[in-house]
Order: C-alpha cells, then sequence, then structure tokens
C-alpha cells in the first residue's frame, strides 16, 4: 500500500513530481496550440497583431491567445532572473503584479509566468517581447506609453525589492539595476521615447 501521509517527505516528493508533470504536460499543449493554425488564427484575431514574424514566435513560446497578458509582464520576470535565479520572493512579487492586472490562476498567462520562472526564457522570448512591445506602443499615444512605461519600471523596482538585493539589506542589486535600466530603454526604443 503506498504512503499517503503529507507529512512523509517522500510522499510530498512524490506529489510535487506528479504536479511538474501535469503542468509540464500543460505547457506542452499550449505550445502545439498555440503553433497551430487555428491557435495563430486566433491571436491575430484576437490581438490584432499583424507582423507574421511575431505571431511565429508567440507560437513557438507557447504564447496562445488567452495567454497574451503574460508578455505585459515578461519584464518583471526578466529582472526576477537578473541575479542568474528567479527565488519565491521575487516570484510572488510577479504573481502580485499579475493579480493586480487580472491574471487569474490556472489561467494560460498564469502557468506561462510560471513556466517562465522556472526555466529562464531565452533569447527567443526577448525578441518577441520586444516586437510585441513595439506593436503595443504604436498603437498607443506618448503619454500611454510613457505612462506604461513608468508603470511596469516600478512593477520591476518591486520585483527586484521582494529579496532586499545584495546580502538583503533592501536594496536593489547591481545586476538587477542594470536590467530594469536596460528594459526601460529597449521599451523607451521601442516606443520612440527618447
Amino acid at each position: 500500500m503506498k504512503n499517503s501521509d503529507p507529512v512523509d517527505p517522500h510522499s510530498k516528493v512524490a506529489s510535487e513530481h506528479y504536479f511538474d508533470q501535469l503542468e509540464d504536460i500543460l505547457v506542452q499543449t499550449m505550445h502545439r496550440e498555440a503553433a497551430s493554425d487555428e491557435g495563430r488564427r486566433e491571436l491575430i484575431r484576437s490581438t490584432g497583431i499583424d507582423d507574421p514574424t511575431l505571431i511565429d514566435e508567440l507560437g513557438r513560446l507557447g504564447v496562445t491567445a488567452d495567454g497574451v497578458l503574460a508578455l505585459r509582464l515578461f519584464p518583471l520576470v526578466l529582472v526576477a532572473w537578473a541575479e542568474g535565479h528567479a527565488d519565491h520572493g521575487e516570484h510572488d512579487a510577479v504573481f502580485a503584479e499579475a493579480r493586480k492586472i487580472g491574471i487569474q490562476e490556472e489561467s494560460a498567462a498564469d502557468v506561462l509566468l510560471e513556466n517562465w520562472l522556472r526555466k529562464r526564457p531565452g533569447g527567443m522570448g526577448i525578441d518577441a517581447w520586444k516586437r510585441y512591445t513595439h506593436g503595443v506602443f504604436s498603437k498607443m499615444t506618448r503619454q500611454a506609453a510613457e505612462k506604461l512605461i513608468e508603470l511596469t519600471e516600478q512593477e520591476m523596482i518591486a520585483v527586484a525589492k521582494a529579496t532586499g538585493g545584495h546580502m538583503w539589506f533592501g536594496k536593489i542589486s547591481k545586476k538587477e539595476r542594470l536590467m530594469i535600466d536596460r528594459l526601460v530603454a529597449v521599451m523607451k526604443q521601442q516606443a520612440s521615447i527618447k
């Protein structure tokens, strides 16, 4: 008979392994859906994105029409990874911001964020985020773009401060500050703001 005692560490490990496998299957399903012709058409229809390269990149990243909201928080994920790992405090700070913008638990956007915080996103994710950001900013007024950049910078700072920076003194580490500055510069470039 299997041991199902929740206090038993072996039972807990087996349970965590099961849920990790379940999440991996869900992410793989999202990737297939996003890369399918129907998934691409739905992404185009729901977002208005007309850049075929971006649609292809989003499909390879597993971003579906339901998950596209996660891209709004992609810079926060990059800040969480600035020091080579995303820890619990940063994880929680990213999800606090996700809930503020309406990302529900277990939604496609929630799963994408969780996946990005477990496995560092690669260069293709950054390229897709830049294209997406450019598309969003091209449809905004300069003032709205500036406000969104300012809000995103504040959110990135909150993530960086979630673990206190270097030596746990409530600071932002040099690597986090550098990442924030780079991402703000990229957003300004995408919005054609100097």
